[in-house]
């Protein structure tokens, strides 16, 4: 399994069981030494391994500042193997974030695109959150202390963004960003 962008022990790892599970070889790649990825690599280049080695790759919010986002999944595309899956997550509600450089946001129509251009068959497209969990995600560094009011303003907006669903049907979704799960075809 490669997890692209991996930086420091994400999350991500934790919650999915990824770090103590034996049945998993997990290869953090990242261009941060310092943050002591498996292999250290640039990803706005080609990436460091032969043709289908993996079966999974992580790219967890590292599409949006890659300069060129159909290279990077051809790439992800040549190193899986024949049914191997890609677990993508991109933001389309996000702070600018200059680390190292900014460039994309992306809607559920050009992720298709996107993947679907560059070989793979999407299987989940999951929103994550909408208007009022976007909005609290903006808003939550100026709420303080933090982990009192964080907890309330987010529990509040998932209340609210459930019942904008249930009496809002017309209105369009906006979600911070997408969870996607697709395969190499």
């Amino acid at each position: 399994m490669l997890d692209l962008a991996c930086k420091r022990q994400p999350d991500y790892r934790r919650l999915l069981g990824l770090d103590s599970n034996p049945r998993v070889w997990l290869v953090g790649v990242d261009y941060e030494r310092r943050f002591r990825p498996t292999v250290v690599a640039d990803l706005t280049k080609s990436l460091p391994f032969r043709d289908a080695v993996a079966d999974v790759a992580i790219c967890a919010n590292f599409l949006n500042i890659h300069p060129e986002p159909t290279q990077l999944l051809l790439e992800v595309r040549r190193v899986l193997k024949v049914g191997g899956v890609l677990l993508l997550t991109a933001p389309l509600v996000y702070p600018y974030n200059p680390e190292p450089t900014d460039f994309y946001r992306f809607t559920e129509k050009a992720l298709e695109r996107l993947l679907e251009g560059t070989g793979f068959f999407i299987t989940d497209l999951i929103p994550l959150g909408d208007r009022w969990t976007a909005a609290e995600y903006l808003l939550g560094p100026f709420l303080r202390p933090h982990w009192l009011t964080g907890l309330l303003v987010i529990g509040l907006c998932l209340l609210l963004d459930r019942a904008t669903h249930r009496f809002f049907k017309r209105w369009p979704p906006c979600p911070i960003g997408y969870l996607i799960r697709a395969c190499t075809v």
